[in-house]
């Protein structure tokens, strides 16, 4: 038996997926090495395949690439991905135009755009308690039509001044919510300074498909808290304040960033590059992962958005550790270039990622200043806080009997926002549905935010079996990743063959073992040149390092939603890379080109996006194993509900020969598909298999 040979390629430049989080410990072996001359510089290392496995006589299949080889290229595909964005400090009308296209481009990542309407808040009160500084009480408010969110008010017994300035301090990921005692501290002692506060409530909701992520709920229920605080009479509207720690100090952040009512904000252990919490194999609170926006910009230019407003920054030994140094400056630039310094603030604290008294004390010294006009060179101390247990608050109650529990945003959404199956009647009409929704399915995939490829591609010698030609190809998809596969064919085969790519859940090597017919064993004996791909996110690629599945697939997934690059999308690129390569080889016949897909609907819809953006793909057979977006057991793409299901994907491949199998009722009506096809001339080219 050979040994098996693997060499590796490295382009120049200087490589960094040994420091990303997670990767597994390297172990290099001997490699020949190549320079690339093409002009420029080069991002990354591009783990490229020179010569790949030799296959021994009469072995069904070589062992794949030495671990970690694979887990290297994705996670240098992830460094690459989640790299800061660029902070341009700008002025003047430039600054103008592009903090507002910042704004709605937040806004659309948020599915707030337009703005919902402002139904009446409809506001329920529970019963008040009572502290020497304050009267507490929980607030119900409307948020949509039947949908309501609630927060904690404390309303001072003591004003310095009426109308009197406002807090809004949502909380973080505390066990107890807003009733956790830091959280009443800091709300007490600002009524006990004689503010209005109001302290939302962190509701999470998430149903991405139609657009709504968690931000969408937390951005709109803190304006719609904005809207409450005004409606009292005791707040004056141009004194208003948010501070909040974690998550709240991202929704802090949010917050100032697209309301202007917000004039001071205290944003504690949140901003942070998106970089310095996001893993190759696991993930922050998922609040964090809203939708595509990586494609334009990232924490601390978002956090900058307020400007005018003064916004303080109060870091700590957690993932903000580095702000200070490192963005910090951008932002004080910002601020300076508009004769705004000192309306920025940063201050570090060495202690865990936490609200304690000191911070808390920076806040209020903070607000003092900007909503008050205190002069005060430092914080004054907090005194003793006496608290309400935390089942108190807890038990308070202020129910809406209209509320509908925030599923209601799901039916909102797919009513205002949802796809409707058209009626084509003409090919003239398909045509221009079919270039409609593949502009939109390019945006959904984030092709814009593809990488330029920079590997190169490769081919191992061939082994025989029996009568077959077995062989191994890394063929380069986007950036340095290369996509491994098994090409199958006939032993005698001459001239260019026809094409099976086949994709199936367990990956290529357990596809090499299957046998019987239909198999890629039989397809190949057939005459068919079949290749054995592990697109993104399968097999081979689908580890960057870590062991545990369940949070490798969620890394995949959350990580992929801030990029603007769904799963999905990786996989189709990845699909198209290996047409390309086959494209090149003097074997394969590129205008017979079908693509099978088995017990996997994360692949079939991965391979049904790739053929909707590549007409090579003359025929497809896709398994999509009962799955389908509107039952949610598919791979997440953002939005996706807003422009159809796979019934309305696959309709743009009514031209075509196209088999779907094991679709789901809760995909849609088949007899759909099947009239766009009989429009089209195609009536028996498009079947559906339940």
């Amino acid at each position: 038996m050979f040994q098996n040979l693997f060499a590796f390629a490295e382009v120049q430049g200087n490589p960094r997926g040994s420091r990303a989080r997670g990767a597994l410990a390297r172990k290099e072996l001997p490699c020949l090495r190549w320079t690339d001359a093409s002009p420029g510089p080069v991002r990354g290392v591009v783990l490229a395949l020179l010569a790949c496995l030799l296959f021994a006589a009469g072995t069904a299949a070589a062992e794949p690439q030495p671990e970690g080889k694979s887990a290297n290229m994705l996670v240098e595909y992830f460094e690459q991905m989640s790299a800061a964005k660029p902070f341009v400090v700008r002025v003047g009308d430039e600054y103008a135009a592009h903090r507002r296209g910042l704004q709605q481009y937040v806004l659309d990542c948020c599915g707030l755009r337009p703005l919902p309407e402002r139904v009446p808040l409809d506001v329920h009160r529970s019963a008040a308690l009572d502290h020497p500084w304050c009267t507490v009480r929980r607030v119900s408010y409307q948020l949509w039509p039947g949908v309501y969110g609630s927060a904690l008010l404390y309303l001072p017994k003591a004003f310095r001044e009426r109308p009197a300035p406002a807090m809004l301090c949502p909380h973080g990921h505390w066990a107890e919510g807003n009733a956790h005692p830091d959280v009443q501290r800091r709300c007490l002692n600002f009524a006990r300074l004689g503010y209005v506060t109001l302290a939302s409530t962190q509701h999470h909701y998430e149903d991405l498909a139609v657009g709504v992520s968690h931000q969408t709920l937390m951005i709109w229920n803190n304006i719609r808290a904005l809207d409450l605080l005004e409606s009292l009479p005791e707040v004056d509207k141009t004194r208003i304040g948010a501070a909040g720690e974690s998550g709240g100090g991202l929704q802090t952040q949010m917050l100032v960033a697209v309301d202007p009512r917000v004039k001071a904000a205290t944003i504690v252990g949140l901003t942070c590059d998106f970089r310095q919490i996001m893993f190759p194999d696991a993930t922050h609170c998922a609040c964090n992962h809203f939708p595509n926006v990586m494609r334009r910009t990232d924490h601390p230019e978002i956090s900058s958005l307020g400007l005018p407003a003064a916004v303080q920054y109060l870091t700590m030994n957690d993932w903000t550790r580095s702000f200070e140094a490192v963005n910090f400056p951008t932002i004080q630039k910002l601020y300076s270039a508009h004769g705004l310094g000192d309306r920025v603030f940063c201050k570090y604290f060495n202690t865990g990622h936490d609200y304690d008294k000191t911070k808390r004390e920076w806040t209020y010294w903070w607000m003092e200043r900007w909503l008050r006009g205190d002069s005060a060179s430092s914080p004054s101390s907090e005194p003793d806080t006496t608290t309400f247990p935390v089942e108190t608050l807890q038990k308070l109650s202020a129910p809406a009997p209209a509320d509908k529990g925030f599923g209601e945003l799901t039916r909102i959404y797919r009513t205002r926002r949802g796809y409707t199956a058209p009626s084509l009647a003409t090919a003239a009409e398909w045509r221009a549905y079919r270039q409609r929704m593949a502009a939109s399915l390019a945006d959904l995939l984030g092709e814009a935010a593809t990488l330029p490829r920079t590997a190169k591609p490769a081919t191992g010698p061939a082994a025989i079996e029996n009568d077959l030609a077995l062989e191994r190809a890394a063929c380069p998809s986007e950036g340095g990743i290369l996509v491994p596969a098994l090409v199958l064919k006939p032993r005698a085969a001459s001239g260019r063959l026809p094409v099976v790519v086949f994709l199936g859940a367990g990956g290529k090597e357990a596809l090499a073992r299957q046998s019987g017919s239909d198999s890629p064993r039989d397809l190949a004996a057939k005459g068919n040149l079949v290749v054995l791909p592990d697109l993104r996110t399968f097999g081979e690629l689908f580890s960057t390092g870590g062991k545990d599945e369940p949070r490798q697939r969620q890394a995949w997934e959350r990580n992929s939603i801030v990029w603007g690059r769904p799963v999905p999308g990786m996989g189709a690129t990845d699909l198209r890379g290996v047409l390309d390569a086959l494209a090149r080889r003097a074997d394969a016949d590129a205008s017979r080109v079908q693509v099978v897909s088995r017990g996997s609907g994360g692949l079939a819809v991965a391979a049904l996006f790739a053929a909707v953006m590549d007409r090579r793909m003359a025929s497809v057979d896709l398994d999509l194993a009962g799955c389908c977006f509107e039952k949610r057991n598919l791979p997440l793409v953002p939005c996706v509900l807003q422009h159809g299901d796979v019934l309305q994907w696959a309709a743009l491949l009514a031209d075509r020969k196209v088999t779907l199998r094991g679709v789901p009722p809760e995909a849609g009506d088949p007899a759909w598909l099947g009239g766009v096809a009989a429009v089209l001339g195609n009536a028996t080219g498009v079947q559906i298999i339940p």
